[in-house]
């Protein structure tokens, strides 16, 4: 089993909602997983013990939420991943990874300037860039009617959607067929 197949079963057993094979040459991974956030440090931390190291962090709002998006490599065993975690605009909270990966505290920070997200265990979640004072909105946030949809991204790759909830999120809906259910032609 290569290392990329070993990952594709660690993170299924863990309960990866999504798991995706990439086009390197594409999408600059190899693999990545849509995970619960209460699994995070756990598949970080078996992918530090691996040998791979926190490359950065993004986040990308959608109309579902805020997916926040861990990118992982090693050199080792090279191959881009990504660990992907959905905040929702309600709980926008996610676990920091401070504890496995110091260099998180940054990206982190950086993040809720810019979004307005929770890291809960962050150390130090004082605003990187922003003024301590600062008293606006976030930065980057969109207004809601400007967002797009995750499944109208193409961020999944070869999705394997392993929670039927996902499926409409990963999957943009068919195209209704013209006269289809509706009696036309018959």
């Amino acid at each position: 089993m290569t290392a990329i197949e070993n990952l594709d079963s660690r993170f299924r057993e863990a309960g990866a909602l999504v798991v995706s094979r990439h086009d390197f040459k594409r999408d600059g991974l190899v693999l990545s997983a849509t995970i619960p956030a209460g699994i995070l440090t756990k598949l970080a931390r078996g992918l530090k013990d691996d040998g791979y190291a926190l490359l950065d962090l993004s986040v990308l709002e959608a109309k579902e939420g805020f997916l926040v998006t861990y990118h992982f490599d090693s050199f080792r065993e090279p191959g881009r991943l990504a660990l992907r975690v959905l905040a929702t605009e309600e709980m926008p909270e996610v676990p920091s990874l401070y504890g496995i990966f110091e260099g998180a505290e940054w990206h982190e920070r950086e993040s809720a300037d810019f979004y307005g997200l929770i890291f809960f265990g962050n150390p130090n979640p004082v605003p990187l860039i922003l003024p301590a004072d600062f008293d606006g909105p976030p930065p980057l946030r969109k207004d809601p009617k400007d967002l797009a949809a995750l499944s109208a991204l193409g961020l999944f790759g070869q999705a394997d959607v392993l929670d039927p909830s996902w499926e409409a999120l990963v999957n943009p809906p068919a195209p209704d067929k013209p006269g289809a259910g509706d009696g036309a032609g018959a």
